[in-house]
């Protein structure tokens, strides 16, 4: 008994450094302009992924929010098709966290444990709405 022991690697911090949730693909400056933004906005989805795991969903909407926040500095006119972009894919997963948090925090089973976490998603998504509007 004492010899059947189970070990388990823990799961590395990102298990693909080169994984890219948004890739440009069509840009008219060729993503020139983008580039740095999208390489900035994709680590930022990276980590939020990887806190969402984690179930730290306080860190992981802050990080949507600075991804998302980090899209407003495209204001150049080719590059708004880019940041456009950039903001639904963003606003997508802060609508599912949001929707998960919803389904863990109400009903019979609900906890009242991600309940501030809910709200932060929900003014988040209220955040985003107005940015795009």
């Amino acid at each position: 008994m004492k010899e059947s022991l189970l070990f388990s690697k823990s799961e590395p911090r990102y298990s693909n450094l080169n994984y890219n949730k948004i890739e440009v693909l069509n840009c008219p400056l060729r993503s020139i302009q983008c580039k740095g933004h999208l390489f900035e906005v994709n680590r930022c989805y990276l980590d939020s992924e990887q806190y969402h795991k984690e179930k730290n969903f306080e860190q992981s909407i802050e990080t949507l929010k600075s991804a998302f926040l980090k899209t407003t500095e495209l204001t150049d006119h080719p590059c708004t098709n880019c940041a456009l972009l950039f903001r639904t894919v963003i606003t997508e997963s802060m609508r599912n966290i949001y929707n998960e948090l919803g389904q863990m925090s109400k009903g019979i089973f609900g906890t009242k444990r991600y309940h501030l976490n809910y709200l932060s998603a929900e003014m988040a998504l209220k955040e985003f709405e107005n940015v795009k509007s």
